[in-house]
C-alpha cells in the first residue's frame, strides 16, 4: 500500500476563536447531555451537495508535503477527492460510497478497493461513510446511540463525551484497560458548532483529534474553513485541510474510471 493511501486512511481513523463581548453571558455549568445533544444536532450543516477547492499539509515521522485538490459530497451517497502536489498534475484520485473506498493513484498507475470493515480492521479505527462525511463537513462523528453519555463546562466551553472525567481517570490508572473507544467533542456555546472531537482508545494507545477553525456562515450554518487532523498511534501524524470557493448548489459529477493498465493493490 503506497504512502499516500496509508496516510490517508490512518488519519481517517484548536477551538474556534470567538472575540468576548461585555454583554455576553458568563456559564457556569453545561445542559443536560440530552439537551446539549439535541442542540449539536439542530446546529450541523446540513446540505444536499457540497463542493470546494482543497489546500492542506501532511506531516509524518519522515514525510512532509503540501497539495492541492477539490472535494465533492453528495449527502449520504459519494464522497470524490482529487490530490495534486502542484502544476497541475493530479496525483490521486478518493471515491467513498456507502460501502467501500475506492483510491486510484496516477503517479504509481495503481488501483485500491476495499469496504470499511476491512479497513478498520487493517487500521484499527472505526471507519464508516457516516464518520467520514461528518468530519469533513465538522458534524459530529457519534450519532449519540450506543451509550449513555457525559456533558461538562470548561474555559467556557461544553463538552460531550461517551466517558466522564472521573471515568477516564480511573481507566487511564488501570493496569487492565478495556478495549473500548471513547469519543469526545468541544461544542461552543453561541453556536453549538463542534470545535474539537475526537476518539481515543486507551488499551491501543492510539487517539484521533480533530479541530475546526475560521467559521464562516454558509446557508446560515457557521462552518469552519480549517480542519487540523492528528493521530497518536505507532507514529504521530498530522493533516491540515483549507477549504476554499464553496458551493452548496452545483451540480457535481463523480468521475471515476480506472483505465484497464493499472494495477489492483491489496
Amino acid at each position: 500500500m503506497n504512502k499516500l493511501l496509508l496516510a490517508f486512511l490512518l488519519l481517517l481513523g484548536v477551538s474556534s476563536c470567538r472575540s468576548s463581548k461585555l454583554t455576553a453571558p458568563i456559564f457556569t455549568k453545561a445542559p443536560k447531555p440530552q439537551m446539549l445533544i439535541n442542540s449539536v444536532r439542530n446546529a450541523q450543516f446540513d446540505t444536499e451537495l457540497f463542493s470546494c477547492k482543497i489546500s492542506g499539509k501532511y506531516k509524518g515521522e519522515n514525510q512532509t508535503f503540501s497539495f492541492k485538490g477539490s472535494l465533492k459530497i453528495h449527502k449520504d451517497s459519494l464522497i470524490w477527492i482529487s490530490i495534486s502536489p502542484g502544476l497541475g498534475l493530479e496525483l490521486g484520485r478518493f471515491l467513498f460510497d456507502e460501502d467501500s473506498l475506492y483510491f486510484m493513484n496516477r503517479f504509481d498507475k495503481t488501483y485500491f478497493k476495499s469496504s470499511y470493515s476491512d479497513l478498520s480492521e487493517k487500521t484499527q479505527s472505526p471507519l464508516s461513510f457516516s464518520r467520514i462525511q461528518a468530519l469533513l463537513l465538522g458534524n459530529s462523528m457519534s450519532k449519540f446511540e450506543e451509550r449513555k453519555y457525559h456533558s461538562e463546562i470548561e474555559n467556557q466551553a461544553f463538552t460531550i463525551s461517551s466517558v466522564s472525567e472521573k471515568q477516564l481517570k480511573k481507566i487511564s490508572r488501570s493496569r487492565r484497560k478495556p478495549d473500548e473507544t471513547y469519543f469526545t467533542a468541544t461544542v461552543d456555546p453561541y453556536t453549538y458548532r463542534i470545535t474539537s472531537q475526537g476518539l481515543s482508545n486507551l488499551k491501543l494507545n492510539r487517539s484521533l483529534s480533530i479541530f475546526y477553525e475560521d467559521f464562516e456562515i454558509h446557508d446560515t450554518h457557521n462552518f469552519a474553513e480549517s480542519i487540523d487532523f492528528r493521530i497518536l498511534a505507532n507514529a504521530s501524524l498530522s493533516l491540515n485541510l483549507a477549504y476554499s470557493k464553496i458551493n452548496l448548489t452545483k451540480k457535481l459529477k463523480f468521475p471515476f474510471k480506472v483505465p484497464k493498465s493499472y494495477e489492483v493493490i491489496y
